[in-house]
């Protein structure tokens, strides 16, 4: 499926959860986009970079349910973040934010910033639990400001409850931020019918676009109420008015840019964006579903330190070996490309794996648990 379509290092390649492959024009789009105009079109060349970066948001947009003006581009996760932490209108009594011991370490490192501005973190324990709605039970409470629900986590591939947290928090008038860097472009994520204020993520992974394409998508409602502190000429509602004396937000997610964007890293992204939406989310997950069922039915369930259960599971599995180190060298010696969280084996499902990839990797582990 699509393997042509992609450069694949080993002969298996399972670290979408890491690094998405790339695709193999990736090389054209950002020549096309980037480098070969800046090389003739002078001041012209702005009107063909930003033309590059609506492209690469009106790519993104189907495959996170959002509407291309909601997006904000930005160079990673922790900046989207941080700019949304800084934005928060003060609410008096609100003053706790809720995440879980299972976020990605870049995620707490941001929040724990808000301590100086008077917020209090809840963590959530970890664990096969938060695909219960009732576990964040804790984020929909009166003096909450955000709760951040990450879609699927990197070390269990748990996949949360999104749109029923969503309803619920905004029942309470919680602020939802949705960290979807393990789920973008493998699982379906419906941003708008979700009810969601914000939403980070990155197209390193499953979107196969590589590094410095992070994204920020913001509700435009909630956008509108939210004040960055971490602004620049590109958050103006006029950047190119250049009054130093006048500042006015840019309307919705615009007003989360900052300085002058990169432009490069969204034009290279753009080119996974054809291929997965020819597709299109659901095609992938149920594709990727599949293909992750042939690998866990063929495991022992005691190996399986990931999260198995149909809808509760990301594209992702952590299989228990008795000798990491031994059992890493023959999956080299195999071609099969995979990393390790915790000693245990971690790979990943995406749509230039098959069943060969599957049954490769079986014959493999199966000596080694």
């Amino acid at each position: 499926m699509d393997r042509e379509k992609f450069h694949l290092p080993g002969k298996h390649y399972f670290l979408s959860h890491s690094v998405g492959a790339q695709p193999v024009g990736y090389d054209d789009a950002m020549a096309a986009s980037y480098a070969k105009p800046w090389r003739t079109q002078g001041a012209e060349i702005w009107d063909t970079w930003f033309k590059a970066l609506e492209r690469f948001k009106a790519g993104l947009a189907p495959l996170i349910g959002a509407n291309a003006n909601d997006i904000c581009p930005q160079p990673n996760v922790s900046s989207g973040l941080s700019k949304v932490m800084l934005s928060l209108p003060e609410r008096p009594g609100r003053n706790k934010i809720v995440l879980t011991e299972d976020d990605f370490p870049t995620v707490g490192f941001v929040l724990a910033q808000a301590r100086r501005l008077g917020y209090e973190l809840v963590f959530l324990p970890g664990g096969k639990a938060l695909a219960d709605p009732d576990t964040w039970t804790p984020a929909f409470q009166d003096d909450v400001q955000m709760v951040l629900v990450t879609q699927v986590f990197s070390n269990t591939s748990t996949r949360t409850p999104c749109a029923e947290i969503a309803r619920r928090a905004k029942e309470r008038g919680v602020f939802t931020m949705f960290d979807i860097a393990q789920s973008a472009g493998s699982v379906p994520t419906a941003l708008n019918d979700w009810g969601a204020d914000f939403a980070i993520g990155t197209s390193l992974k499953y979107l196969c676009g590589g590094t410095g394409a992070a994204y920020l998508w913001a509700a435009p409602s909630t956008a509108d109420k939210s004040a960055p502190m971490d602004v620049g000429w590109f958050s103006h509602a006029q950047p190119f008015e250049f009054d130093i004396h006048n500042f006015e937000y840019a309307d919705g997610a615009a007003r989360f840019t900052g300085g002058t964007p990169s432009i490069a890293p969204f034009a290279g992204a753009c080119a996974s964006h054809e291929l997965l939406n020819r597709h299109g989310v659901p095609f992938i997950h149920e594709y990727n579903q599949a293909l992750l069922s042939r690998l866990i039915d063929g495991l022992p369930s005691e190996v399986l330190v990931s999260n198995t259960q149909q809808g509760a599971r990301g594209s992702a599995a952590l299989i228990n070996v008795k000798d990491y180190d031994a059992t890493a060298r023959l999956l080299k010696e195999a071609g099969i490309m995979h990393d390790t969280r915790q000693g245990a084996v971690r790979v990943s499902i995406h749509l230039y794996n098959d069943e060969n990839d599957i049954d490769a990797l079986l014959d493999v582990v199966k000596t080694c648990i």
